[in-house]
């Protein structure tokens, strides 16, 4: 390693704070509290009933309309964040640069929406409904897979997966990248849309998350005595 000195030029954020970096840094500076009752199903059922969710999300501007239906929210949460971030950087993709302009954009539990819906489909109306796009539609490297495509990036690209730290060791691993010369720059990052009924379920079977469902503004207290489990959220 020759360690190079690395530096960040282009920022993305889809948040349960903001759309945009902006919105998401300005909801920080300001205390805002992103954490609130599910809405997007009914979670009457489970013990836990509040995320940190994304409200009114849309690709537009970002996705073609037919490319985001293959894609699991997971997916175009990336894919945004993504975009927004390379805009923000001003790169301009080459052929005199793209062999050296990598991407790394993992997640903790992928397409779990998708699957949900898929398995649900297959069980009610037999395999021949389950759609070709299903698992590319899905998997977790199909962020950065399309990232790659968007922009033409043919450096190193790959797609960590160490649960909540996936975003952080992303960024970590795409600057050890560059440091090394194996790359000139990275897209880096994470995306998460595990708020569903089999991922909540799953986290509220394992007696993880936090149940203060008369205060979930307040639930997320990971060093507080008085803690009793995180907090779910979405985004990139």
């Amino acid at each position: 390693m020759n360690n190079r000195r690395v530096v960040v030029t282009g920022m993305g954020a889809v948040t349960a704070l903001g759309l945009d970096t902006e919105s998401t840094w300005t909801g920080v500076v300001n205390g805002k509290n992103g954490v609130r009752a599910i809405e997007h199903f009914d979670a009457t059922a489970f013990s836990t009933r509040f995320s940190a969710s994304l409200q009114d999300f849309s690709t537009e501007g970002y996705i073609e309309p037919r490319d985001a239906k293959r894609m699991d929210l997971f997916i175009q949460y990336g894919m945004v964040a993504g975009i927004q971030a390379m805009r923000d950087s001003g790169l301009e993709i080459t052929e005199a640069n793209q062999d050296r302009v990598g991407c790394n954009v993992g997640a903790g539990i992928g397409g779990i929406g998708l699957i949900e819906k898929t398995s649900l489909l297959m069980n009610k109306s037999g395999p021949r409904k389950i759609s070709p796009f299903f698992v590319p539609g899905s998997i977790i490297n199909m962020v950065a897979g399309n990232l790659s495509i968007e922009f033409n990036l043919r450096g190193p690209n790959l797609a960590m997966v160490t649960a909540c730290t996936t975003g952080t060791h992303s960024i970590g691993l795409g600057a050890r990248l560059i440091a090394a010369g194996d790359a000139d720059a990275m897209l880096v990052g994470g995306a998460e849309m595990g708020t569903t009924p089999a991922g909540l379920g799953g986290f509220a079977a394992a007696r993880a998350l936090s149940t203060r469902n008369d205060d979930p503004a307040t639930a997320s207290r990971p060093w507080d005595k008085e803690r009793d489990g995180f907090v779910l959220g979405d985004g990139a």
